[in-house]
């Protein structure tokens, strides 16, 4: 496997997580640290202002907190802590969005089956089940020449796992739906009158046990 498209494991996604946790401990004087980290990775300019602007807010409220008590109104206060505490919270919003682009996180990082290849097969084959399913629904003449539901014939298409139950022979049924061979027989004798997979539940004796497998698997193709 090429390590260059693995996704980030679990230490960087843990490392990475200073770029939230700095500006909340600090209570925002240190957001311009993550902001200059990720302008010198990313090289945009929007972010290095924002590490300047932050940088200077920090810089002003080290200022007035060095002044002799008594020289600063309180307005001035006030300023400079709304400043200091705006720059914790928006600081730490738009830096977690940052973290993901520099780390090379994405939406679901935080997600460990979605790294695990044998999920990933899963979760690709469902999403070839789905779009076999969109293009039979809308062009069936294709559907057929592309053997959609059909593993019993050759083709190129891969569509996932699915069976076609209106043609499919009740061995392949069987074996793709894992049903006794009696229970695909009974959905070949009542696939003329089924016009939707659900249809089946009404009209053959299947076990409820099997009714997502089914749904998740078998296709009717007219």
């Amino acid at each position: 496997m090429d390590t260059s498209m693995r996704r980030p494991g679990s230490a960087v996604r843990i490392g990475s997580l200073w770029y939230v946790v700095v500006p909340l401990l600090t209570l925002g004087l240190l957001t311009f640290l993550p902001f200059l980290h990720a302008a010198i990775r990313l090289r945009r300019l929007w972010v290095w202002l924002a590490a300047l602007g932050f940088m200077l807010v920090a810089g002003g409220a080290f200022a007035v907190s060095g002044q002799p008590e008594g020289t600063i109104s309180g307005a001035v206060d006030a300023v400079v802590v709304v400043a200091v505490l705006g720059s914790m919270v928006l600081g730490a919003t738009v830096l977690a969005r940052l973290r993901r682009e520099v780390y090379g996180l994405d939406e679901s990082e935080g997600t460990d089956t979605e790294a695990d290849p044998a999920v990933g097969q899963v979760l690709a084959a469902r999403a070839k089940r789905a779009q076999a399913r969109d293009l039979a629904s809308a062009d069936p003449l294709m559907a057929r020449e592309l053997r959609i539901g059909r593993p019993d014939l050759s083709g190129d298409y891969d569509d996932g796992g699915l069976v076609d139950i209106a043609s499919a022979p009740g061995s392949v049924i069987a074996q793709v739906l894992e049903l006794s061979p009696e229970q695909a027989a009974e959905i070949v004798a009542v696939r003329d009158t089924a016009i939707t997979v659900d249809d089946l539940f009404s009209l053959a004796d299947l076990p409820v046990s099997a009714w997502d497998r089914i749904r998740d698997r078998a296709v009717i193709i007219r």
